[in-house]
């Protein structure tokens, strides 16, 4: 197969994939982090290692920017997702037997985010400077509320309205990232990254189309908002260390910080009977939303066998200190009106992949990764990466895929009134995501 039928078929692959699901609705708790990745890295698995030589590693592992060469190379990048979320319920018969399992609502929407960066490196040290699309807040969950119109009418099943939670938002980071040596075998490297938020909005409540009293909530008002001044912080320090000529190794940790934003009327908090995270609107006040996210530390490795067909392996272990996350609601005077400190335990991600370069040039990567979910175990999920890419004289693209689904149990999120149900709704969640890099060396 040729490098131009490979690219065809993951581009292909990336365009059919609008119809699978994403996990996103707890992500305005900053309970979902999302992290950024070249196209060659995110195949891989998303290892900060196969970031070497590239300005996103100033958001991982800055130490990987290293290189005993001179260089200057201008960076852009493109990332897609498509998200679907379905929700349903179990069904039974009359004897309260298992029927059939029923989706009472299905949401797709999709995101972008793109990237501009650039990588200069010299004798003794490298440096980078970039404008990322860290993260879209994007989240579109819109659900049908049905009625009749009463005795003798034909259509018993008008649309009376909609159910509506509604999230957006970009949160953009300039980064900049230094690198240097520390005698043969070791580089050391830092990056600080200013992060701005763009586009904020929240929505929550019920959009009405016809004025009928069987609406499936009392609060038949929608109530959005704007959140504005949305900003944050981060630090990366990173070191890696040459064990041999085949084996590299390197150590990073992400300092998150704090991040804020002025204006919000969603509050996050504990279900108790789930003990998961719920949303609580308040459209009579607006609040200061501060939450102080984890931070994560990372231990990887690159390894190339020895091998006639060119292969590079990576793993690498995240360990994220979600013990430190809260999420604190102040109001004008700035007191504290509420407070969502769940003290979840630290989480792991294992990553793994594979890189194969064949005799015409073409690379063939996969990648794996496992996640735990501080929330809860049945959240935990796995991930599939694909990717490939393409070298022409100055210019090389890189394109990556991946690819999850997990499923988990939660309560309706606009429950009939004074109804019972006896079982929790299953929320089936998957997401697509693809990485287009470009780079031009001059």
């Amino acid at each position: 197969m040729t490098r131009k039928h490979v690219l065809t078929l993951l581009l292909l692959t990336v365009l059919a994939a609008g119809s699978l699901f994403g996990q996103v609705y707890f992500q305005y708790m900053g309970l979902e982090q999302t992290p950024k990745h070249s196209g060659r890295s995110l195949s891989l698995g998303g290892s900060a290692l196969a970031l070497e030589k590239h300005p996103v590693a100033g958001l991982h592992n800055p130490a990987a920017l290293f290189a005993r060469e001179d260089a200057l190379t201008v960076h852009a990048g493109l990332d897609l997702s498509a998200f679907t979320e379905r929700r349903s319920f179990p069904v039974q018969d009359s004897f309260g037997d298992y029927l059939a399992e029923n989706d009472y609502v299905s949401n797709r929407f999709q995101r972008w985010g793109g990237d501009m960066a650039l990588y200069y490196s010299q004798q003794g040290f490298s440096a980078s400077a970039g404008w990322y699309t860290l993260d879209n807040l994007k989240y579109d969950y819109q659900e049908e509320i049905r009625s009749d119109l009463g005795t003798g009418t034909y259509n018993r099943d008008p649309l009376a309205g909609y159910h509506k939670v509604w999230f957006s938002g970009l949160l953009h980071g300039f980064n900049v990232a230094l690198a240097h040596d520390i005698g043969k075998y070791l580089a050391l490297g830092y990056s600080y990254t200013r992060i701005y938020g763009s586009g904020m909005e929240e929505g929550f409540g019920v959009i009405p189309i016809l004025n009928d009293n069987k609406l499936s909530s009392s609060d038949t008002t929608y109530f959005p908002a704007a959140p504005v001044r949305a900003s944050g912080n981060r630090i990366n320090l990173g070191l890696t260390a040459d064990l041999g000529e085949r084996l590299q190794t390197g150590f990073h940790a992400t300092l998150n910080g704090v991040f804020s934003a002025e204006g919000s009327h969603m509050l996050a908090g504990m279900d108790s009977s789930l003990m998961l995270p719920e949303y609580r609107n308040d459209p009579d006040s607006a609040y200061k939303m501060v939450i102080d996210r984890p931070n994560t530390y990372s231990l990887s490795f690159r390894y190339i066998p020895e091998n006639e067909l060119k292969t590079t392996i990576y793993a690498q272990i995240d360990l994220t200190g979600w013990k430190g996350y809260a999420a604190g609601y102040f109001d004008s005077a700035d007191s504290l009106i509420s407070l969502f400190e769940p003290d979840y335990s630290p989480a792991w991600t294992v990553r793994a992949g594979v890189e194969h370069v064949f005799f015409t040039g073409m690379p063939v990567r996969f990648g794996f990764v496992y996640e735990q979910n501080p929330m809860s175990s049945e959240m935990d999920r796995s991930t599939i990466h694909v990717g490939s890419g393409w070298i022409s004289d100055a210019l090389s693209v890189d394109v990556g895929i991946a690819i999850y689904q997990n499923m988990y149990y939660y309560k309706d999120l606009f429950p009939v009134e004074d109804e019972v149900r006896e079982n929790l709704d299953k929320v089936k969640e998957s997401n697509v995501r693809a990485n287009i890099s470009l780079s031009y060396a001059f």
